[in-house]
């Protein structure tokens, strides 16, 4: 998964140490895309069992196909399914992934924090964000296999997404 991240840090580590589920996307077995839960533990939310949805990232020559949306998605729907407050945190470096967050009816902004110099924006997802799970989920995250498909099918030509949960 490192190969996929431009900055592997303290932060970085801390984060895959706590997670809690592992989406990952291959196409013909390469990781094209993946996507960490982790405990809120190091974003200062005021909201108490929040996951957060940390650590995103889709290879250059895949962006702009909707993976992005799904690893999201697929997160969310773990996070919510666990009874927990889904939450993510984008640094405003990152103008491209606050602005979606910004236009989303799903997520609303929280606060905005200092981290190491840089301006982070912390989003808790809306009301919006369970009402979107319905019908039931496909997914049995709890024994972590894929039962179904995917809220928004990903081409063909791509192997299922992955979910890994670890406990």
């Amino acid at each position: 998964m490192a190969t996929l991240y431009p900055e592997i840090d303290d932060r970085w580590n801390q984060k895959i140490d706590r997670a809690r589920c592992v989406v990952s996307v291959r196409d013909s077995g390469v990781l094209v895309a993946a996507g960490v839960v982790h405990d809120a533990v190091l974003a200062p939310t005021s909201a108490m069992g929040a996951l957060e949805l940390g650590c995103m990232a889709v290879r250059p020559e895949y962006r702009c196909q909707g993976i992005r949306q799904q690893v999201t998605d697929l997160r969310l729907e773990y996070v919510v399914q666990a009874g927990c407050i889904p939450i993510t945190v984008i640094d405003s470096a990152n103008p491209s992934s606050w602005a979606a967050y910004e236009r989303s009816e799903r997520w609303e902004r929280e606060r905005t924090f200092e981290s190491d110099g840089r301006t982070k924006y912390i989003y808790r997802a809306t009301a919006l964000a369970s009402d979107w799970l319905s019908p039931p989920p496909q997914r049995d995250i709890a024994s972590s296999t894929l039962a179904g498909h995917s809220v928004r099918p990903l081409p063909s030509s791509w192997h299922s997404p992955q979910v890994h949960t670890t406990r």
